[in-house]
């Protein structure tokens, strides 16, 4: 394994973790292989997904026990992932009647929530390929999307351009980033397009999604919506500085457009990820390109 990372998403809020309860499952249910259980509710959250209209064939890639979800009472960030085990953690408002139970049914919640919740997942996804033993044994899609990640990673996430003061997107610095680092922005970068992508479908089919039809209209307002979060940096990530004297600085380090998602990474996410139509695809890798062509030339790894 090439690459490993130590965090990613949002920075872990002092909370007492609350233990998930088994969660209720039908009679069916409970006679399946792999039972949901309180910390691994896989099962019944790719079924609800799926009666949603989400996206869920990555998911059903991912070993149902390799994820172990808590809730926590987060008062600064909304969810977290961590890889060093595994664990995801959601805020208290995402659990069943805010409970801390179980994950809150998925028709229930907020465009918001499901954006962030998908977030979240995309990172256990990513945590997933980097964590199998022999990348062989993961299927094409998985296998793609890996190679991806490595070859974005040496240079593209790896020697970038940085916003020190974000307000002012016009000055950049160069920084040669660590591999935890550059893991860090990659990580970020992808989950915030695969969290904003699913918000943005939901909110131009106000929620009805199991039957989206992209019309020349919903594919314009995607564009457009896609065009306004490309431009106002909605898009970009961020990492964590590993140098203790840069972090009082800055605690976290956006990224500069001209390292931000590009059209390779748009067209592979919304293809094999998210399941997108031609339609999409085309015009989602028109509009990365165009912003590509207006921002400052990414430095050169030669």
């Amino acid at each position: 394994m090439e690459w490993r990372y130590r965090k990613t998403a949002f920075t872990l809020a002092m909370a007492a973790t609350l233990s998930l309860t088994l969660v209720a499952q039908s009679a069916l249910a409970e006679k399946q292989s792999t039972r949901t259980s309180a910390h691994h509710p896989w099962p019944a959250l790719i079924e609800q997904a799926e009666a949603r209209g989400l996206p869920t064939e990555f998911l059903k890639e991912i070993d149902p026990t390799f994820v172990t979800v808590v809730f926590e009472d987060l008062r600064t960030y909304a969810a977290e992932y961590h890889p060093e085990d595994h664990r995801m953690i959601l805020n208290m408002r995402l659990s069943f009647n805010k409970a801390g139970g179980v994950l809150a049914e998925l028709n229930r919640m907020t465009h918001h929530d499901l954006g962030l919740l998908y977030h979240e997942l995309f990172h256990a996804y990513l945590d997933y390929l980097f964590s199998a033993k022999d990348p062989k044994t993961l299927s094409p899609t998985g296998q793609a999307i890996l190679t991806l990640a490595n070859d974005q990673l040496r240079c593209h996430y790896r020697f970038v351009r940085i916003n020190p003061i974000r307000q002012r997107k016009a000055a950049t610095e160069l920084r040669f980033l660590s591999k935890e680092d550059a893991w860090e922005v990659l990580n970020e970068t992808w989950a915030v397009f695969v969290g904003w992508a699913v918000w943005s479908k939901l909110e131009i089919f106000q929620g009805h999604v199991t039957t989206a039809n992209w019309s020349p209209e919903a594919v314009k307002d995607w564009s457009q919506r896609l065009t306004q979060a490309s431009q106002s940096g909605e898009l970009l990530g961020y990492y964590e500085p590993d140098d203790p004297e840069e972090r009082r600085v800055a605690r976290k380090r956006f990224i500069a457009p001209s390292n931000g998602m590009t059209a390779q990474d748009t067209e592979r996410i919304l293809a094999d990820i998210l399941k997108s139509p031609a339609e999409i695809i085309q015009a989602s890798t028109a509009v990365m390109k165009q912003a590509k062509a207006t921002a400052e030339e990414p430095p050169s790894c030669e």
